[in-house]
């Protein structure tokens, strides 16, 4: 019977048909029957052979650069049967398999395929009929829990199993759930080693003879519970996990062969499309039903009303974004509303601020380093790229990383790849990168602190954040949400409320920390009210603004509250010192321009010590 070939490489799809017994697949130049344009093989890399009973069956070469994987997990060197219609993924080309039926000059009868069932002794058995009154009853159905419940019954029905239980890892029907063949749903003790070896590898587990498999009969529950052969798959749709199919004998000499591998690989199959199905349709019904609005979205200010929207633009695509706006407006939040409504959401969020770690630390803090590369490093340590993994990464205040570790912010956003300190293995990882600073990043560009290559790439897509003076119509429910915050940690019975004189001094006053500003007047504010209303007196704002010395106004927006040095004559020549070294340190970051590395140099420490003495003396926030 001839066996037709979908492929599809870097050359692009096509079809090719082969009318043989066996053959073989291999690269360009390779002479061999299927030639596919793989990278650096020239030789045979797949052989497929059908058998006498019309089956498929395919083995790998041996020392390939690359896998050979199929729905039932790797090919080895050994002959093993194959899904007709199954696709094997060949490194960077995907190959389908399927049997053609020869044509004939006959007029082809049609059948009904309920007939196939009641002939006697035909070769498709009684799991057929198990198949399609599965398949019909999955489209009826309403619940996961029913289509769970359905295909348990059906590996039970198609293959030897005594047991099969499935986790689900779905919001609507996670859980548990367990059927063994007298028609008992109460839980039984799994082999977890199995499971978790489906979770970590993602691949499917077959244990056909458990006494005879060298790891398997090592396991403890296989031997506790009298397992005699298992097969564990994963349940997969839409491009994720959805859960875990596990099934196993328990009786004596009982086996799981590769035909009941095979129906419990449909019957999974058919499970994933109808749970993937159902959550496919409940994602566009809850978006028909309107966003869900963060509560960073919420508000009434027109100055909001492009910074909201771009927000909610920008959260489902994989772009990089750069937040920008005067430090207390909320970066960190939008960010986290930005990772919170994208397809990342139950991935990690790893927030990184860049200005506080010293930047000795900083390439180990990013990257990771191995045991024993440095003075220190007592063991491995993975870096917040990898702690990333599959989430968002944010590196707050990247307008104050040096130029080195620019450049490997850099090829990090071009390959998303990284390389650990005392390591040349490079490690993919799969992470959305959110910057953000209140720095004039084209000023510093200009000046040659900022690379114009890495300015670029952040700025693939850019959201500027209003300042609380721009955005005043939301100050009475920002302040309305930080006191519900406030009363809660203090275990307050009752949300404070402000008074009206209260809330007219907080719409006075000009809040040069914008948001965090706010956060901290407010909850300061319910500490000194003691659970009672907040009074004009509790929000402790009669203290005048720190005004900069006309000389530090260049550097102001930088995030430094400086103050001329004290000239008392009866100063004591401690605090004459203190203030000389103040002066000495405004000067030379200003001469720097902000650089604190180039401000270090030139005040002559290290620039953790010279940042130490910048917050110390009040000139920069910690």
């Amino acid at each position: 019977m001839p066996v037709c070939l979908d492929i599809t490489d870097r050359s692009g799809s096509r079809e090719s048909e082969i009318d043989g017994q066996s053959f073989w697949l291999g690269g360009l130049k390779s002479g061999c029957v299927v030639e596919l344009d793989l990278p650096g093989v020239a030789g045979r890399v797949l052989e497929v052979a059908c058998d006498d009973r019309g089956r498929l069956r395919v083995r790998a070469e041996p020392g390939l650069p690359f896998p050979i994987r199929c729905a039932t997990g790797s090919v080895g060197a050994r002959f093993e049967s194959f899904l007709d219609g199954d696709v094997l993924n060949l490194g960077p080309a995907l190959v389908k398999l399927r049997f053609r039926a020869e044509a004939s000059s006959d007029v082809v009868e049609a059948i009904d395929p309920a007939s196939l069932v009641g002939s006697p002794g035909s070769p498709v058995g009684a799991w057929y009929q198990t198949f399609m009154e599965m398949s019909d009853h999955l489209e009826g159905l309403k619940s996961s829990t029913q289509m769970v419940q359905a295909a348990m019954a059906a590996v039970l029905r198609s293959t030897g199993a005594d047991r099969v239980h499935v986790e689900l890892d779905i919001d609507e029907a996670g859980g548990a759930f367990y059927l063994s063949r007298s028609e008992d749903e109460k839980a039984f003790r799994v082999s977890r080693s199995v499971i978790e070896q489906v979770r970590s590898s993602g691949q499917v587990v077959h244990v056909p003879i458990a006494a005879s498999d060298p790891v398997a009969s090592t396991f403890h529950s296989v031997r506790s519970e009298g397992i005699s052969a298992a097969v564990a798959l994963p349940i997969k749709s839409l491009g994720k996990t959805l859960g875990v199919v596990y099934t196993d004998c328990t009786q004596d000499g009982a086996v799981l062969s590769a035909e009941d591998l095979q129906r419990v690989v449909f019957c999974a199959r058919m499970l994933a499309t109808a749970l993937g199905n159902r959550v496919l349709v409940h994602s566009l019904l809850d978006r028909d039903q309107g966003d869900v609005e963060h509560w960073a979205l919420a508000t009434k200010s027109a100055a909001c009303a492009e910074f909201t929207q771009r927000v909610k633009l920008y959260a489902p695509a994989d772009y990089t974004v750069l937040l920008r706006g005067e430090t207390g407006t909320g970066k960190e939040v939008v960010a986290r509303a930005l990772h919170e409504l994208s397809k990342r959401d139950k991935g990690p969020f790893v927030p990184v601020n860049c200005a506080a770690i010293p930047e000795q630390l900083m390439e180990s803090m990013l990257f990771g380093h191995e045991k024993g590369s440095f003075t220190g490093a007592m063991q491995a340590r993975r870096g917040h790229f990898e702690e990333a993994h599959g989430g968002t990464i944010l590196l707050d205040e990247i307008g104050d990383m040096a130029l080195e570790l620019q450049a490997k912010i850099l090829r990090v956003l071009q390959d998303r790849v990284v390389v650990s300190i005392g390591s040349r293995r490079q490690v993919r990882v799969d992470v959305r990168i959110i910057a953000a600073t209140h720095q004039d990043l084209e000023r510093m560009v200009r000046e040659g602190r900022f690379r114009q290559d890495l300015y670029y790439r952040l700025r693939e897509l850019e959201i500027v954040l209003p300042s609380l003076r721009e955005r005043s119509e939301d100050l009475p429910r920002l302040a309305a949400r930080f006191l519900a915050e406030a009363a809660e940690e203090l275990g307050y019975a009752k949300v404070p409320e402000l008074s009206a004189a209260a809330s007219e001094r907080l719409n006075s006053h000009r809040w040069p920390g914008n948001i965090r500003e706010l956060r901290h007047v407010i909850k300061g504010a319910a500490l000194r009210a003691g659970g009672k209303d907040i009074r004009i007196v509790d929000l402790d704002l009669d203290r005048p603004d720190p005004k900069p010395a006309p000389a530090t106004e260049a550097y102001q927006t930088m995030g430094l509250a400086a103050t001329p040095p004290k000239t008392d004559d009866e100063a004591t020549w401690k605090e004459r010192l203190e203030a000389q070294e103040k002066a000495v340190l405004q000067r030379t970051y200003t001469e720097a321009n902000g650089n604190l590395t180039r401000a270090a140099e030139l005040f002559g420490v290290p620039r953790t010590t010279y940042r130490e003495k910048l917050i110390r003396h009040g000139l920069l926030e910690a």
